[in-house]
């Protein structure tokens, strides 16, 4: 049955995929935070780690596109896949300098993951099955999101970072045999790539020159920084105050658990339009963090709220890409792509660097406030996107 779907490519395999890597990332997602508290000592020290870390990852996703014009898409997924094995089998060294090698080799898969992933389904999913499409790739991704944090915070706290990394480094090498199971078999949706590679800094200036694409750009990188706070700051502020480890990983795991409500967000999008429901989101998940920041609740009240934000964030990730999918056009989607995707990179290295200089004199809680006004600023944003998009 499975080959049976992968000789028809299309949504279904793209899913698959995603959702075989995510499991790899997903189990370390949450004792990320916890390790990273214990080994670099305070929540500024965190923020530091991670702007030079997402530095890194920039200059990495303008690099990918110049490798990709020397080898195939296929070597820059399965160096990605690797890297994820690496991630996790350096975190078992419980030192600080293997941890922060741990999350740049982590980051650093990202980028390479997604910039072939992200063309090859460009190639292949038609243009009107992008509103479908991608709500299903994040329900499949649903599964690992849900599973995978709380689980690894489980087995983290019974058995030890052992029982963690490993899973997670086995997830990375099926993910890769997947992968080489569809080109093996010449599967088109993961043919090699045929086309003139991107190089993103020669077409940052015609990215920046169309409005659209500003505009699709400016609505997933606010997602993201939410869901790169959501991983890190929430669960540190749970255990600096007392709260349970295991605390985190309800919220965590139910958080992304939403993730299988993205197809209904989708349907919701086309019946009711996409832009009301982004700038809907956008306000809904940056008024409740907000609420989190000014209150400073306790643990238990801090998961609840930042629980619920996760309900907006989930529309935004069923809905936040289609922008950019609808707007760039067909003869420059692979330059346009690379330049569209350092969003995930730069939701990690702006907020990072923001929250390290609030950390040197404000509580915890100010990286919430921080967090909420740029949801709330880019919902403004967003009104501005065509009204028949």
């Amino acid at each position: 049955m499975w080959l049976r779907v992968v000789d028809r490519p299309g949504a279904n395999v793209f899913a698959t995929l995603s959702a075989t890597e995510a499991f790899s990332r997903s189990l370390i997602a949450g004792i990320i935070p916890l390790e990273a508290y214990a080994l670099l000592e305070s929540a500024r020290n965190v923020s530091i780690a991670y702007t030079v870390i997402g530095v890194v990852a920039l200059l990495a996703s303008f690099a990918v596109p110049l490798v990709i014009r020397v080898v195939r898409r296929k070597w820059v997924f399965s160096v990605g896949c690797l890297f994820m094995v690496a991630a996790p089998l350096l975190m078992l060294a419980g030192t600080a300098l293997p941890f922060v090698a741990a999350l740049q080799f982590r980051a650093l898969a990202v980028v390479c993951v997604n910039i072939s992933l992200n063309l090859y389904i460009l190639d292949y999913i038609r243009r009107k099955d992008f509103v479908t499409a991608e709500p299903r790739r994040l329900a499949f991704m649903g599964v690992a999101w849900f599973i995978g944090p709380g689980l690894g915070i489980w087995l983290y706290k019974t058995v030890g970072l052992l029982a963690v990394c490993v899973p997670s480094a086995g997830f990375a090498l099926l993910a890769l045999a997947y992968f080489w199971v569809l080109r093996m078999q010449e599967n088109p949706a993961v043919a090699p790539a045929t086309r003139r590679p991107p190089m993103p800094w020669h077409n940052i200036r015609r990215y920046a020159l169309q409005p659209r694409l500003r505009l699709a750009w400016a609505i997933p990188f606010a997602r993201s920084a939410f869901w790169t706070t959501f991983f890190v700051y929430p669960p540190l502020y749970i255990v600096k105050n007392g709260g349970d480890e295991m605390l985190a990983a309800a919220m965590l795991s139910g958080g992304q658990g939403i993730l299988f409500l993205a197809p209904i967000a989708g349907r919701l999008g086309a019946r009711f339009g996409i832009r009301r429901m982004i700038v809907g989101a956008f306000l809904f998940s940056g008024g409740l963090s907000i609420l989190a920041g000014l209150l400073q609740p306790g643990p238990v009240a801090l998961a609840v709220l930042f629980f619920f934000a996760c309900f907006g964030s989930v529309t935004l990730d069923a809905l936040g890409n289609i922008p950019f999918l609808r707007s760039v056009h067909p003869y420059e989607r692979s330059e346009m792509t690379s330049v569209f995707r350092t969003y995930i990179e730069m939701s990690q290295l702006l907020p990072a660097a923001l929250f390290a200089l609030l950390l040197l004199v404000l509580p915890l809680g100010s990286v919430f406030v921080a967090l909420g006004l740029l949801m709330v600023a880019t919902a403004g944003i967003a009104t501005y996107l065509p009204r028949r998009l």
